[in-house]
């Protein structure tokens, strides 16, 4: 994923508003009534790079391209198998085929390889984040299940996230 997003910022550097190019080049002969003050272009300059379209497209690809080299190996991982679960699985109505999958079974196993309860952070995040159904992955490995039975999935999700706060892990 991260080679996409080199990819795009590297085809997004050389991109050059036209519209831009003609307003520049519209006071360069005169088609304005004045030629911008030097405060006035400058002011025009700054506002223009801080907020058009491409150079906010590459300030987030950049972001994000930094916050994947910041990963560790097990949040990787992590991410890896949720994405095979949720492709795998988002079309399923069977809850219990869903938790079966082996995707969803290696993200449990990764608490094996999580320190500090890194996983149980993990799966908290993704779940205030992208709600899904992680609270068999959650109660099997803090061995914990803090949701009333008559709750629906919304006050699952609460149920879990109010749980880990009291934790200190979110």
């Amino acid at each position: 994923m991260a080679l996409a997003f080199r990819d795009c910022i590297e085809e997004l550097k050389g991109w050059k508003p036209s519209e831009v190019h003609r307003q520049e080049s519209l006071w360069a002969r005169g088609g304005r009534a004045s030629a911008p003050t030097n405060e006035e272009s400058l002011w025009a300059h700054g506002v223009r790079n801080r907020y058009d379209s491409p150079q906010r497209v590459l300030r987030l690809l950049a972001w994000h391209a930094s916050q994947e080299r910041r990963r560790t190996k097990l949040e990787k991982e992590f991410y890896h198998h949720a994405e095979q679960w949720k492709a795998a699985t988002g079309h399923l109505s069977s809850i219990s085929r869903t938790l079966a999958h082996p995707a969803y079974l290696r993200i449990i196993g990764l608490a094996t390889q999580s320190t500090r309860d890194e996983i149980v952070r993990l799966l908290l995040r993704e779940l205030r984040d992208d709600p899904d159904h992680w609270f068999a992955a959650l109660t099997a490995i803090t061995g914990v299940d803090p949701v009333n039975p008559e709750h629906d999935l919304d006050q699952s999700i609460a149920d879990w996230l109010s749980w880990g706060k009291q934790k200190g892990l979110i």
